[in-house]
């Protein structure tokens, strides 16, 4: 669904349009979630995605607890 063929958003427009995207594809959009884990600056969200599959994604946070980076995995 992004463009961009470094896989980024950037800005909260970008991040807008990537989401309604997703809910117009998905509109009954659910998340099931498995498992949170945190590290050093970081957090992981283990849960069950569209059709069923595994994703995962890393959250790097900066000083202020904010997101800063996004790692999304998704299984094939």
């Amino acid at each position: 669904m992004n463009n961009d063929p470094a896989g980024r958003l950037e800005g909260k427009e970008a991040l807008r349009a990537y989401f309604a995207k997703g809910l117009a594809a998905y509109p009954d959009l659910h998340f099931e979630l498995h498992q949170v884990l945190s590290g050093v600056r970081s957090v992981v969200l283990y849960y069950k995605s569209v059709n069923n599959k595994m994703s995962a994604e890393m959250m790097v946070l900066n000083d202020q607890g904010l997101v800063t980076e996004v790692r999304a995995h998704y299984s094939a």
